[in-house]
């Protein structure tokens, strides 16, 4: 259903102070929406029912979108399978049975693109294939809690008629990020390292060989596209960059950033992870989607926003 966000519509954010939902809270206000609703975890304890029940209860919001997630990276998936499944299956239950109760007009969740069949990883992925086969191993507990969202989502708009999008996104970076140097995601995992050894000296250990590959998109390029989705879409919508980079690119990117000060190596007996996903973009192309950052900027910006806000940020 196509809609559009209107000045004095009620909009809520989910993980406000993460790296998405930071960069969604900025550009709707950009876009002269006046209420953005942004709670914090200290404000809104997404995995107390009763609390989201009572806070949708008191707000009202007429559009709903919801990036908030717990995340790890590669070593955190494999550490915390069940962790992972459960915060991720329960945040997402009350979010979205709270949107159906108080008659949300559309809700944008955002997914992963782990959810897509292990089997697919070298081709070119469209929506209609995440159910195709079973996710990778390596990100198998947090892909199929995504995979249940996607479930809820559709069973709701069968019964209850809840408009929605469920992007399935590229790897996100950007300002606001969790950044755990062990735990991590692998861009925010390798600032910090980079960070800690321009500053402090030492050794930057990259896993594995740098050739898998991967579409890394801004959060500031996420955030519009999500709001575009949102306003002119329904369904299952890949969101990304559309530039399929390696991890050793990034790298590159990095040491970059840090005009070359940094030593570095590569552990080849660590995992790459999946060796390539990248994604069919046309349906958000199809409304006039284009990032406007590349990667080189991107990281430098990142960098350089870490490096200022250090030892402040999220960990």
């Amino acid at each position: 259903m196509s809609l559009e966000l209107a000045a004095h519509d009620t909009v809520l954010v989910t993980g406000a102070g993460g790296l998405v939902g930071s960069a969604l809270v900025e550009t709707l206000q950009v876009r002269g929406v006046q209420k953005v609703l942004a709670p914090r975890r200290g404000e809104l304890d997404l995995l107390d029912q009763r609390a989201v029940f009572d806070y949708f209860d008191q707000h009202r919001p007429a559009h709903v979108f919801h990036p908030a997630a717990k995340v790890f990276g590669l070593g955190g998936n494999t550490r915390f399978p069940g962790e992972m499944f459960y915060e991720n299956a329960a945040i997402n239950l009350n979010v979205i049975e709270a949107s159906r109760r108080f008659a949300v007009r559309k809700i944008t969740a955002l997914g992963t693109g782990c959810v897509y069949p292990e089997a697919l990883g070298g081709s070119m992925l469209r929506e209609t294939q995440v159910w195709d086969g079973p996710p990778h191993g390596s990100e198998w507990a947090y892909a199929q809690a995504k995979r249940a969202m996607l479930a809820q989502l559709v069973s709701y708009q069968q019964q209850y008629g809840l408009d929605f999008v469920y992007a399935i996104s590229g790897n996100l970076y950007g300002p606001g990020d969790l950044f755990d140097a062990e735990n991590g995601h692998v861009i925010p995992s390798l600032i910090t390292k980079f960070h800690a050894a321009q500053t402090q000296g030492g050794t930057v250990t990259v896993w594995g060989t740098g050739r898998a590959e991967r579409d890394f998109c801004h959060s500031s390029d996420a955030a519009r596209a999500l709001i575009m989705a949102h306003e002119k879409l329904s369904g299952p919508v890949n969101i990304g960059s559309g530039v399929v980079v390696t991890i050793g690119d990034v790298v590159e990117g990095l040491d970059a950033a840090t005009n070359g000060a940094v030593e570095l190596q590569w552990d080849k007996t660590k995992p790459d992870g999946q060796m390539r996903r990248f994604y069919d973009l046309s349906k958000l192309e199809s409304i006039g989607f284009k990032p406007e950052l590349d990667l080189r900027t991107g990281l430098r910006s990142t960098y350089e926003w870490y490096a200022s806000n250090y030892p402040n940020v999220r960990r």
